[in-house]
């Protein structure tokens, strides 16, 4: 009898034992997200409304669900009905693995119900933050109003391009077209912005079938200049986005004053690969809050 009983306490500490190993699992409740929808209410100051939104990062009552590209359906473990906050996030540089939240986008919110094991849909919104004012463009370049840039050195510079074809908005674009003798181009704009110690981002649109870089020349009060490419991107056959965080390089060079965009491409390079091309750019834009 006495060894039944410790048979009985055995088990009964061995399947106890078991539940506190292999708790009950909890059943998520499912929210889908798709991709954002962007609107420009005032593009008088903001330009163009052009973008690239690839991923979100998901908070649930302040609490990270984690990034995602969009569409895509997020599991989210909870026990009651939550608020879900939706933060814009975009690829810096072009580079794919790099994908941080945008300061300049408005998040979006929603409310998750508590439903485990069902999916809610929400469709996302999103537009330039309600805290940016017309100061917050420190430069645009859209080519409608003008070239604004010039030769900085090679044989050719960029030009005015209104082939509609061509152009991502608007009326007009920049383009270099590069075929011998014409075989190197370097650009700079002719109108700048000046040093900020905020976040500050260069935005453009750009296709073509030539490799190109861009990057910034800084000037001081004394008129001393450096320049440095920040990015390089390869040929595209239809127009992309792409954001550059450029606070780093100003921190790096706090004491000019004046900084300019400078725009390089060129069939000196790649092994003879490019014997002729172009590049077309537009919607240039720099954001500091």
């Amino acid at each position: 009898m006495i060894k039944i009983l410790y048979l009985l306490l055995f088990s009964v500490i061995g399947l106890s034992a078991c539940n506190l190993i292999n708790p009950k699992e909890q059943i998520p409740t499912y929210l889908h997200l798709e991709p954002f929808t962007f609107s420009n209410p005032d593009s008088n100051f903001t330009g163009s409304n052009t973008h690239d939104i690839p991923s979100a990062w998901v908070y649930v009552d302040d609490i990270p669900a984690g990034t995602f590209d969009l569409p895509c359906t997020v599991p989210v473990i909870m026990n009651k009905t939550g608020k879900v906050k939706i933060v814009p996030a975009v690829v810096n540089q072009g580079i794919k693995s790099y994908v941080i939240q945008y300061p300049f986008y408005q998040f979006d919110t929603t409310t998750l119900l508590y439903n485990p094991g069902k999916i809610q849909y929400y469709s996302p919104k999103t537009n330039y933050s309600k805290d940016l004012t017309s100061t917050s463009f420190k430069l645009k370049i859209n080519f409608e109003e003008g070239l604004l840039f010039r030769n900085l050195s090679g044989d050719t510079t960029l030009l005015i391009e209104k082939d509609p074809s061509k152009v991502r908005s608007g009326s007009a674009s920049g383009a270099v077209y590069l075929k011998s003798p014409l075989r190197w181009s370097e650009s700079i704009s002719t109108n700048y912005f000046e040093w900020t110690q905020n976040a500050c981002y260069l935005e453009f649109d750009y296709k073509g079938t030539l490799p190109f870089q861009i990057g910034l020349q800084a000037e001081d009060m004394e008129g001393e200049i450096y320049g440095e490419y920040l990015a390089g991107f390869y040929p595209k056959q239809s127009w992309g986005k792409i954001y550059i965080d450029i606070s780093p390089f100003l921190k790096a060079n706090k004491t000019y004053t004046k900084f300019f965009i400078k725009v390089r491409s060129t069939l000196e390079e790649f092994d003879g690969k490019y014997t002729d091309g172009y590049v077309l750019l537009d919607n240039i834009k720099v954001i500091s809050r």
